[in-house]
């Protein structure tokens, strides 16, 4: 009986080893499910389409629910930028202490699905996060296959921002206003892209290479 009860215990160590083992493996999408998206609604995205502009009060008010912020905060709220994609809308915000980037959609009924409700753009050196950069790779768990780059502008001498792909691809986008970006591409490999920020008469004033 003693033979018996020490094969077992051991098979089950082997076994919950095992299974520690082979959750290293997983995908970044496949842990991010499992381990919960901050803010993420994990419908299915083909249920919906992209935002129109009279969808965004309704935007707001479900993003305002979701972060559960108080009201003077609330009253900051401002869109700087959005970009469509066939599933739903790419959503960059400015809030204090809270500027981020949501993906929602419109679903048939007219009401307004977020499926991230806040990918951070934090700030963490004032003298050096001139721009703040969120890439999120296409395998994020959230509207595959494309890949995106949102950023955030806090120089006030930064009048617009070149993004060069690996691809040779170079995106030329004007900030003098909003003061922030969506870059959204099919499968494109956000790891591997470089940012610069001039000002008007083209001087450089910050880069960074995502590597």
């Amino acid at each position: 009986m003693a033979v018996s009860r020490m094969a077992l215990l051991t098979c089950s160590a082997l076994f919950a080893a095992s299974a520690l083992l082979s959750g290293c493996g997983q995908s970044d999408a496949e842990q991010a499910q499992q381990a919960g998206i901050q803010g993420a609604n994990q419908h299915n995205t083909a249920a919906t389409k992209a935002l129109a502009s009279t969808d965004l009060p309704a935007f707001e008010h479900e993003l305002f629910r979701q972060m559960d912020l108080p009201a003077d905060t609330r009253r900051q709220f401002r869109v700087l930028e959005t970009k469509n994609t066939p599933a739903g809308t790419y959503v960059l915000y400015s809030l204090p202490r809270n500027d981020g980037l949501a993906f929602a959609g419109r679903r048939a009924d007219g009401s307004v699905a977020i499926y991230q409700a806040r990918w951070p753009l934090a700030v963490t050196d004032p003298a050096k996060d001139l721009i703040v950069v969120r890439a999120i790779p296409p395998n994020n768990g959230i509207n595959a296959p494309y890949g995106v780059l949102a950023g955030r502008v806090y120089n006030p001498f930064i009048e617009y921002v070149e993004i060069a792909y690996r691809d040779g691809h170079v995106d030329r986008i004007d900030v003098s206003h909003n003061r922030g970006f969506i870059a959204v591409r099919k499968a494109f490999d956000t790891r591997f892209v470089q940012v610069r920020g001039y000002s008007t008469n083209g001087t450089p004033y910050w880069e960074i290479d995502t590597r």
